[in-house]
C-alpha cells in the first residue's frame, strides 16, 4: 500500500512542479535532447543520432509530442518504475525491509533533482533497474538484452555491458545470454552502417569518441576526489553513507567466503553485478574527469543513473546489521535504540531531496535564458522567415519556434561558414556556445567587412560563462558579397 500511495504523490508533485517550471534542470542540453525526441518524426534519421540516443528518443519520442512537460511525465515514470523494480529485486534478495529500497530511489537527492529535464539519465537508471531485476530472477536472456541497449540510451552503458558480461560468461557461464548481450551493438551498428554508410557506425558517430579523437576539451579537468566529495549533495548523507556501507560489507562478505565467490547466487549478483556497476561507473567517471577525457566536464547528474545501485547496497547494509550477530546479542533496550536510530536516519533521508533541491522548484530558467528571451522578441519584429539564421542555443530554437533540422532556415554555428553565408543572413553570436563549442570567436565577426553588427544583448548585472567569458549576444547580419564572389 505505501509504494501505491508514494507513487501517486511523487506523480502528483513532479508533474505539478513541471507545470509550472519555465525553465528545466540539465541547462542546454535537456533543450537538445527534447528536440531531437519532438522532431524524430519529422526526421527518422534522428532515431539514429548518437548524440540524441536512439534509445532515449525512440522511446521518449511519443512524450515529446506533447511539450517538455511531456518529457517531464516520461520522467516520473523512470523514477517510479525504478523504485519499483528495485523494491522487487529487494524482495527477491529478501531483504528484511525492502521498502527502504523503493522509498532511497524515490527520495534520492540527485533524481529527484533530474525529473524536470529531458535528459538520458532517468531512462538509463529505468533500465539499470530493469538490469538488476532480470539478474535477481535469474532470467539472464532479458538481463543481457537490457544491458546491451544501455550504451544507446546513454554511452556509458558500455561500463554496464562489461560488467553484464563478465558476469554472464564467468560467473553464471551462459554464452547463449552473452551473444543477446552483443546483439544490441551488432544490430544498432548494422543499422548505422546501412543507413549512413558508416561501418564503424558505434565509434566513429559517438560524439565522446570523436570528442576525444580531435582531442577537443572545452571543460578541463578537475580532482581525482570531486564525485567522492559531491556524493552527499548527489546521494544524500543517509543514502550515500549507507551505499558506501553496504559496498564494505558485500566485499567483506564476498572475501570471507572466496571459494563461493565465483559461482551463481544471490550475493554473487549483488556483488558483481550491482556493487560492481557502482563501483565501475563511478571510477570510470572519476578517472575521465581527473584526466579531462571523453569530453567529461564533471557534471554530477550522471551518477542518477546508479541511483538503483547505491539503493540496494543501502539496503544491504540495512539488511547486513539487522541479521548480524552484533544486533541479535545486544540487549532489548539497545535493539530499540538501533531502531529508533534507523526510523530517524530514514525520516532525515526522506527529507533530504527536498532540503536540498525542493527549494528551486518550480525552476526559474537562467539569466542566460532570460537574456535570450529578450534577443527573441526582437528577432521576431526582423521578418526571420526570410532569413538563415546561425547559432547554437537550443532554448532559441524553442523560443522562436525553429525547426532545428530545417537548413534553409537554422544552421548550428559550428555549420558556419563565412564563404557561403547567404545575404541577410543573421549570426546570433553568444558568450557561452559560440566561443567554445564553435570555436568562432567574436572577434573573426567584428573584424570582417561583410558583417554589420544589428544589435546586442547585455545583461543589467555582467556574468561570466564557460571558460569565463562574458555573457552577451550580438547579432551580426550578412551585408557585403566579398566572400560570395
Amino acid at each position: 500500500m505505501l509504494p501505491v500511495v508514494v507513487s501517486l504523490l511523487a506523480a502528483i508533485y513532479f508533474i505539478r512542479m513541471g507545470l509550472l517550471s519555465p525553465g528545466v534542470e540539465g541547462g542546454m542540453d535537456s533543450y537538445q535532447h527534447y528536440l531531437i525526441a519532438r522532431y524524430s518524426w519529422n526526421y527518422p534519421e534522428l532515431f539514429l543520432h548518437q548524440w540524441g540516443k536512439p534509445i532515449f528518443t525512440l522511446i521518449s519520442s511519443p512524450f515529446s509530442q506533447f511539450g517538455l512537460i511531456g518529457n517531464i511525465v516520461f520522467n516520473t515514470a523512470c523514477i517510479i518504475g525504478s523504485a519499483w523494480l528495485v523494491f522487487l529485486t529487494a524482495i527477491k534478495l529478501k531483504f528484511k525491509y525492502p521498502i527502504f529500497s523503493f522509498l532511497a530511489v524515490i527520495f534520492s537527492p540527485i533524481f529527484f533533482d533530474q525529473i524536470i529535464s529531458g535528459l538520458t539519465e532517468p531512462l538509463s537508471a529505468l533500465m539499470l533497474s530493469a538490469l538488476f531485476y532480470f539478474f535477481v530472477q535469474e532470467k539472464h536472456t532479458a538481463a543481457a538484452i537490457i544491458a546491451g541497449l544501455m550504451p544507446f540510451a546513454r554511452s556509458e552503458g558500455f561500463m554496464i555491458m562489461a560488467v553484464a558480461g563478465f558476469y554472464l560468461l564467468l560467473i553464471v557461464k551462459s554464452p547463449k545470454a552473452f551473444l543477446f548481450l552483443l546483439s544490441g551493438s551488432l544490430f544498432m551498428n548494422t543499422l548505422g552502417w546501412i543507413i549512413e554508410g558508416k561501418p564503424l557506425w558505434i565509434f566513429t558517430e559517438n560524439p565522446y569518441i570523436r570528442v576525444e579523437l580531435e582531442k577537443v576539451n572545452i571543460c578541463g579537468s578537475g580532482g581525482i576526489s570531486h564525485y567522492f566529495r559531491a556524493i552527499p549533495i548527489t546521494f544524500g548523507f543517509v543514502l550515500g553513507g549507507l551505499g558506501l556501507t553496504g559496498a564494505a560489507f558485500i566485499i567483506y562478505n564476498r572475501i570471507k567466503q572466496f571459494r563461493q565467490m565465483f559461482s551463481p547466487g544471490s550475493l554473487n549478483m549483488l556483488f558483481w553485478v550491482i556493487f560492481g556497476s557502482f563501483a565501475l561507473y563511478f571510477s570510470v567517471h572519476t578517472i575521465i574527469w581527473f584526466l579531462g577525457k571523453m569530453g567529461s566536464c564533471g557534471y554530477i547528474r550522471v551518477m542518477t543513473v546508479i541511483v538503483p545501485a547505491v539503493a540496494i547496497l543501502s539496503n544491504f547494509a540495512i539488511d547486513y546489521f539487522f541479521k548480524s550477530s552484533l544486533y541479535v546479542r545486544t540487549p532489548l533496550l539497545f535493539r530499540k535504540a538501533y531502531l529508533v536510530i534507523f526510523i530517524l536516519a530514514g525520516s532525515f533521508m526522506l527529507y533530504e531531496p527536498f532540503w536540498r533541491y525542493g527549494g528551486k522548484y518550480p525552476i526559474e530558467i537562467s539569466d542566460e535564458q532570460k537574456l535570450f528571451k529578450e534577443a527573441a522578441e526582437w528577432l521576431k519584429t526582423r521578418n526571420i522567415e526570410d532569413r538563415t539564421l546561425y547559432f547554437l542555443y537550443p532554448y532559441l530554437n524553442i523560443l522562436a519556434d525553429i525547426d532545428p533540422w530545417d537548413t534553409k532556415r537554422f544552421i548550428e554555428i559550428w555549420g558556419f561558414n563565412l564563404k557561403y553565408a547567404p545575404m541577410k543572413s543573421y549570426v546570433i553570436w553568444d558568450g557561452h556556445f559560440s566561443p567554445n563549442e564553435g570555436k568562432l570567436p567574436l572577434k573573426v565577426l567584428e573584424n570582417h567587412p561583410d558583417f554589420t553588427k544589428v544589435k546586442s544583448f547585455k545583461p543589467a548585472t555582467p556574468f561570466k560563462t564557460l571558460n569565463n567569458y562574458d555573457f552577451e549576444i550580438h547579432i551580426f547580419e550578412r551585408t557585403g558579397s566579398t566572400e560570395l564572389e
